[in-house]
């Protein structure tokens, strides 16, 4: 049985047959999601983002965020059981739902993934000015021009080691990684013995509010959101019909598992923080500082920012492949679809993807004046909206495709019900229940913006349509031989 299903595509996918086999085994493959969608960024940034706006209780958002994601991967296994694909969720709304659902489907995803290489790009951006600004007291580092250099030069480091390839990326990644939790960890418990500390605040729900619990699920699923895009390594995984199941599951869990537990340690001291991130302090420094280690501050932003950049550099071999993948299909021009012959990596479109997340946040930080982590938090609230409408599809999809199968369990309908309709709301409820802060404009930016990438990519797919190719879906795997 091939492990590449878009070589034997019957619309050819040409560009795309380039890509290494057999790179990525289960451990490497789980390691680089994980790193992307780090649990130490997320224990060391979540419970600051989620516990300003939902407060005590923000556990519970965190809470929820992680169920709807597991029940969303939960949703996606059957499709990543049958089809081995480089477009990951993009391919697989495509094979059950046709090319109009993959199409308003490609248009969110095409922009989702642009903006979530922004967010890592700014939360490195955050982590090291505060760290810079600390040690060599350069508070200019916190400022547009300091936050350009290092954006630029980390963007452009990034992208070769993406060039070069996923083994590469993947051995620096989980490196950094295990390099930098320990830091964080020891940061997070010794708050607990900090004068004031009151665990137990978090369980009283006095302070609860619907709207703050929904708004922290948005910025808590911002670690979260785009999880399955290890599906689009599946053609360079060593058994993806196994390994890819198994990410769709284990990633969620393992990053929503340390992001709870963070956030029930972090959130009690948020308050004793807040003038310190008010200032362009990163959240870590500040608790570490308050906990007495001030020593252990800029060590906390240094590791921080390692992390950071793994995560720059995971979530960098996942989107270019994406975009290749929309390219071959006629979604994104053609020329984004090519592989290179040396490297085996969609070089075209790293680079596009590079130069438009490293202009973005320049002028967004220009634009509005604020701090790294103030840019960055609404840049994030923006990013889980673009994955509401591939979410809600996908599990749309999966009971389609279960029911075609016969196959269809109460366990698919309930999660696929749940994961879908839950997240949905998570967008809707945002509308309805808006905070009254300049985070609401991000409510109306998602749906905008993926209105304007419809414009451009509907009339590349209608002319690509018309060219003189048999247009066949991918094969699935399961009926290769």
């Amino acid at each position: 049985m091939t492990s590449n299903a878009a070589e034997q595509a019957p619309d050819d996918h040409e560009e795309l047959s380039g890509l290494q086999q057999g790179t990525l085994s289960l451990p490497k493959a789980l390691g680089l999601a994980v790193v992307t969608f780090s649990p130490v960024l997320m224990a060391a940034t979540a419970p600051a983002l989620a516990g300003v706006v939902a407060g005590p209780t923000a556990w519970l958002s965190v809470l929820a965020g992680t169920v709807l994601v597991t029940f969303i991967g939960l949703a996606i296994v059957p499709f990543a059981r049958r089809y081995v694909v480089s477009g990951a969720l993009y391919s697989y709304i495509g094979h059950e739902l046709g090319s109009k659902a993959s199409t308003v489907a490609g248009a969110s995803l095409a922009v989702g993934y642009a903006a979530g290489v922004i967010v890592c790009l700014q939360v490195f951006g955050v982590y090291s000015g505060s760290f810079i600004a600390t040690v060599f007291d350069l508070p200019a580092a916190n400022g547009l021009g300091g936050q350009t250099i290092m954006w630029i030069l980390a963007m452009v480091s990034v992208a070769w080691f993406a060039i070069r390839g996923l083994d590469t990326s993947t051995r620096l990644s989980i490196g950094l990684l295990f390099v930098s939790a320990p830091i964080v960890a020891i940061v997070l418990i010794a708050n607990v013995f900090t004068a004031g500390y009151n665990f137990s605040e978090q369980f009283a729900f006095g302070e609860f509010t619907f709207s703050g619990f929904v708004f922290g699920i948005v910025l808590s699923a911002t670690f979260f959101v785009g999880f399955e895009s290890s599906a689009a390594t599946a053609l360079e995984t060593k058994n993806p019909m196994r390994t890819i199941p198994r990410l769709m599951t284990m990633v969620p869990l393992i990053v929503g598992s340390v992001g709870i537990v963070a956030t029930l340690l972090s959130v009690p001291v948020l308050p004793d923080i807040a003038d310190a991130t008010a200032t362009g302090e990163s959240p870590l420094s500040a608790m570490a500082s308050n906990a007495g280690l001030g020593l252990l501050a800029p060590v906390a932003d240094l590791f921080l920012a390692v992390t950071c950049y793994a995560v720059v550099l995971g979530f960098m071999n996942y989107a270019p492949r994406v975009w290749a993948t929309m390219a071959v299909d006629g979604m994104l021009p053609k020329y984004l679809g090519h592989v290179d012959e040396k490297h085996r990596t969609p070089v075209r479109a790293i680079v596009l993807i590079a130069v438009l997340a490293t202009i973005v946040p320049i002028a967004l930080s220009a634009f509005s004046g604020g701090t790294p982590l103030e840019v960055y938090a609404h840049v994030a609230t923006l990013f889980p909206y673009y994955w509401v409408i591939p979410y809600v599809l996908i599990c749309v999809g999966a009971i389609v495709m279960m029911t075609r199968r016969r196959e269809l369990s109460a366990t698919t309908v309930v999660v696929a019900v749940i994961g879908g309709a839950g997240f949905g709301y998570v967008w809707l409820s945002a509308v309805l229940n808006p905070t009254g802060t300049s985070y609401d404009a991000m409510t109306w930016a998602a749906p905008i913006t993926i209105a304007l990438a419809l414009l451009v990519v509907v009339p590349i797919r209608m002319k690509f349509n018309r060219r003189p190719v048999d247009v066949r879906p991918e094969v699935p795997t399961d009926r290769v031989d």
